[in-house]
């Protein structure tokens, strides 16, 4: 447990056009009870900087790479508000430039002597300076993982390096979601406005002026990038509603033109570069997230089958990127005339101590539908294994070749571990990835016939298993005990009980529950109510343990407390344990106390209850 605890984590990469990489790490402090994050130098003649700092995220070459900017709480109180911009002139110390009370969205350089940042803005009138209170007379209240938004807007502003003089050039009252700079212009994406962030704006700011005009709407664009004069982002036209694939597009004079169309029907999610003259970039496929380049038309797979390419960045004709196997944790790569070359060795001291289970692959066909899915073996014993079913969230995740510590974690305490891409699931057609207004039917059909044919091929205990699962997966393990009683033990994880209420109260509820379950509970009660499974608890026999974090305002704690309350009541066994600290993804990133007890706390269950 506490190894898995001891692995270092990769966040953005960057390269200069003089080939040096600045990367940020994240390492747990447990006596410290801290995420340590720091910024990370390798030049391109292999000597190394380390920036250590308190919260340092986004590294930014300036375009002469020379100074290097990121974003960083160093030198500040707890009580303190806020963010620094900070410039590394590549000697010393970083210096700060400016402090954004608010916090910083984006940055971006775009000379060598200033930086554009978004940054949100109180509204006169909605905003209390003492935070006593939050007043909104729009949605959402809050977005996980930031905290309330409520009486916000968003702001460009042209930051000095030298002055640390910042000049506003533009504001906008929705969200600002992703920033570029082109020739003299600023380019931003903004939702359309908050009470349909479905669709985006694309909108161009003179840099001088201040003049800013919309350029594109109607598309859903989740990043863009200017690249050698041209600008690309990444979108869709909602052709199945939010959970359409992300294309690649490059856009002109205002009119885009998509070169993936025809081409690629997988999921894009990012764009990394130019190397030789190729765009770059990753989409998933099949349990993989594949690095590629597109040229004339023409796919070409760089590295990620088999693995899972985590992110990437391409300058000065190298791409550097972060990579993952099922049984090698995350390290930095650098691509460059056709070689591969491994630059970090943060985790490979875990290779040398822990053997770890490779997943075995299976396929089946289910009403002729392929589902794809592994299955992970203890090192020990011949089994049959206590078996834990596995779902994962989205419902547009995907399972496949990327390094899980927590399965890890369970395969080494002796458990065999099942795992599927229901329908849903990202890395496979677009058509695949849509399940609106079938939740909890088709994929529980997939699900279940996929462990079926585990535990008829591999050394498996059906006597004692249990189903466990994060957001959708918590959602699923709900609805899955509400259908069958085969399973001993139930952990559901901040999952979705009562549809009805996470539309009032999710921070994407009004928008992300109509389009996937059809319509407003107004509009269409019986289908929520059919879809919630807190409605159909008469039937439940499993002993469920609800694990959930209070600042989770994706999926409220509101909903493990529905199926709690609603369990305990019937006289049926539950237990309910909430993190005072957390947001939606606080198995993965809250402070490495809480991720241990979380550990602990899931494996004392499964064990009392399948005997293991």
């Amino acid at each position: 447990m506490d190894d898995v605890l001891r692995l270092v984590s990769i966040g953005e990469v960057r390269v200069s056009c003089k080939r040096d990489l600045a990367f940020t790490i994240s390492r747990n402090d447990l006596d410290k009870n801290k995420v340590l994050s720091e910024v990370h130098i390798v030049r391109s003649d292999g000597s190394r900087v380390f920036l250590v700092g308190e919260g340092d995220s986004r590294p930014r070459w300036s375009p002469s790479g020379s100074l290097l900017a990121f974003i960083s709480r160093r030198g500040a109180s707890e009580s303190e508000r806020g963010v620094g911009v900070f410039v590394w002139s590549g000697f010393g110390d970083a210096r700060r430039v400016a402090w954004f009370r608010y916090g910083v969205l984006s940055l971006e350089w775009i000379d060598d002597s200033s930086i554009a940042v978004v940054t949100p803005s109180p509204i006169d009138g909605l905003y209390d300076s003492d935070e006593d209170y939050y007043a909104t007379d729009r949605l959402p209240l809050w977005i996980d993982g930031v905290g309330y938004v409520a009486g916000l807007k968003y702001e460009i502003h042209i930051l000095n390096v030298d002055s640390g003089y910042s000049r506003k050039i533009a504001e906008d009252d929705e969200r600002i979601v992703d920033l570029a700079v082109g020739d003299g212009v600023l380019y931003y994406v903004a939702i359309e406005s908050w009470r349909n962030p479905i669709f985006s704006r694309l909108v161009e700011v003179d840099i001088k002026s201040g003049s800013k005009k919309t350029i594109l709407q109607g598309y859903h664009i989740s990043s863009i990038r200017f690249i050698d004069g041209r600008l690309y982002g990444l979108m869709h036209r909602n052709e199945i509603g939010i959970a359409s694939h992300y294309k690649l597009w490059v856009i002109e004079d205002g009119k885009p033109k998509c070169l993936t169309s025809g081409i690629l029907d997988r999921n894009i999610y990012s764009i990394a570069g130019l190397v030789d003259g190729k765009l770059a970039f990753i989409y998933a496929d099949s349990g993989s997230s594949i690095l590629a380049t597109i040229d004339d038309g023409r796919i070409r797979n760089i590295v990620g089958e088999g693995g899972y390419v985590h992110s990437a960045y391409a300058e000065a004709n190298v791409i550097a990127y972060t990579y993952s196997t099922s049984t090698i944790p995350q390290e930095l790569y650098l691509y460059a005339d056709g070689e591969h070359k491994k630059i970090s060795r943060f985790n490979e001291w875990l290779l040398s101590e822990v053997s770890f289970s490779n997943p075995i692959r299976e396929e089946i066909s289910v009403d002729g539908e392929m589902v794809e899915g592994w299955i992970m073996l203890p090192k020990e014993g011949s089994g049959p294994y206590p078996v834990l079913l596995y779902i994962h969230g989205g419902p547009k995740g995907m399972y496949g070749y990327t390094f899980s510590p927590e399965m890890q974690l369970m395969v080494s305490e002796g458990f065999a571990i099942v795992y599927s891409n229901p329908r849903g699931s990202d890395g496979y057609g677009e058509e695949f990835a849509d399940i609106r207004g079938r939740y909890g039917d088709v994929d529980y059909k997939q699900i279940m016939a996929f462990l079926d044919h585990a535990l008829s091929k591999y050394p498996l205990d059906g006597n004692r298993m249990a189903v466990t699962g994060i957001s959708y997966g918590g959602y699923m393990t709900n609805v899955i005990v509400t259908k069958t009683d085969r399973f001993k033990a139930a952990v559901s994880e901040n999952g979705i009980a009562d549809w009805i209420c996470d539309y009032w109260a999710s921070d994407i509820g009004y928008w992300f529950d109509p389009d996937q379950i059809i319509g407003t509970p107004q509009e269409n009660l019986k289908n929520y109510l059919e879809k919630s499974p807190v409605f159909q608890v008469d039937s439940v026999k499993t002993p469920m343990l609800f694990i959930h974090s209070a600042q989770d305002y994706r999926c409220f704690i509101d909903q493990s407390l529905a199926m709690h309350v609603s369990l305990v009541l019937r006289g049926k066994e539950s237990k309910l344990i909430v993190f005072s600290k957390g947001s939606h993804g606080h198995s993965t990133r809250a402070e490495p106390r809480h991720r241990k007890k979380r550990y602990q706390m899931k494996i004392q269950w499964l064990r009392e209850k399948l005997k293991a």
